[in-house]
């Protein structure tokens, strides 16, 4: 196993952990058993533990291992303690690990082939599906959260939820200022922020250890509840609107613009229910426009496929505005960012 090393570390290792006592110790020492012949330290997080997760971390610094802890008095979540280790780490390249072990931790080592074969400058691990079987709930709810962020970001990655990534530090210092989700939807502001700043993020496969008991293992319903408002959350602030801060008078003139639409689509509706249409125009019009069925539930039908559509045009709006003009900074582009 290795000791600590007097030279700095090229490699940072960090694990946020929340009641882990009974098995932190020996996951320690197997990760440095794995990547011993790296130069590394570990950071490890301790997120408001209750139990003795701090002590045994201690334990392990005291034995003279690589590890550092920092201790969170109160629990911030996942996202709040990689980063606050972020903020400690010495390392050019900075791996995020969950202190489970779940992922075990020589796929550290493949992250950093991967990398250095590809010139990524950032190495997510996604569940082999071939050595993985999840219960069923798992696999459905995991599903429709990654299609549901691959149409809301247009982000293309198989899995944004392990818990193993490996990042340039570059890469987190410029994604770092633009993050505020410091629990469920950590993952996606990070990849978000990274996508948007045109680093390269490369995918690889690595087997997953369900230890969890149940269907969804320590998922709950709160938990389902509070990633879906964070990547609400994190869509509003990756949007257009707040991305690239837009002027007050660009804000204004789509705010006309949506009410404009609705305006137009209130007053289209009347004047064409009332027109007599010759043939085959008349039978066109009443296909279209609903008027086959009885006034109150045509209207309602109009009326919410005319939201669902504007919703759905909106949104890649959206993803076409920010591919054609997100950047890094914050400089001006021809009047269109606030100043």
């Amino acid at each position: 196993m290795s000791k600590k090393n007097k030279q700095p570390p090229t490699l940072s290792i960090i694990l946020p952990a929340y009641n882990e006592g009974a098995h932190i110790f020996a996951n320690l020492m197997a990760v440095c058993g794995s990547i011993k012949k790296a130069n590394f330290e570990i950071i490890v997080v301790d997120d408001g533990s209750s139990d003795n997760t701090f002590s045994e971390t201690r334990r392990a610094a005291k034995a003279r291992y690589p590890v550092k802890v920092i201790r969170n008095e109160a629990n911030l979540g996942k996202g709040a303690s990689l980063f606050r280790g972020f903020e400690e780490a010495k390392g050019e390249l900075i791996a995020f690990l969950d202190a489970d072990l779940e992922i075990a931790p020589h796929h550290i080592v493949k992250l950093q082939a991967v990398m250095k074969k590809t010139g990524a400058d950032a190495v997510i691990g996604i569940k082999d599906t071939l050595a993985n079987r999840f219960p069923l709930p798992r696999q459905i709810t995991s599903a429709v959260y990654r299609h549901s962020i691959g149409f809301l970001f247009g982000l293309n990655f198989t899995d944004t939820q392990t818990g193993i990534k490996l990042f340039k530090r570059e890469v987190l210092e410029a994604a770092a200022p633009r993050l505020s989700i410091s629990r469920f939807a950590f993952d996606i502001e990070l990849l978000v922020a990274a996508s948007r700043f045109g680093y390269q993020i490369v995918e690889h496969p690595v087997e997953v250890t369900y230890q969890r008991k149940g269907g969804m293992g320590r998922m709950k319903l709160s938990h389902l509840a509070g990633t879906f408002f964070d990547t609400l959350a994190v869509y509003f602030r990756a949007s257009f609107w707040r991305w690239l801060e837009p002027s007050y008078g660009t804000q204004f003139w789509m705010i006309v613009f949506v009410f404009g639409v609705f305006l137009a689509g209130v007053g289209f509706s009347k004047l064409l229910t009332p027109v007599i249409l010759n043939p085959p125009f008349n039978e066109i019009a009443r296909i279209i426009f609903l008027q086959f069925l009885p006034t109150t539930l045509r209207d309602k039908l109009l009326a919410t496929g005319g939201t669902l559509m504007l919703l759905l045009a909106l949104i890649q709006l959206n993803k076409s505005l920010l591919n054609a003009f997100a950047r890094r900074d914050r400089g001006d582009l021809a009047g269109i960012l606030r100043k």
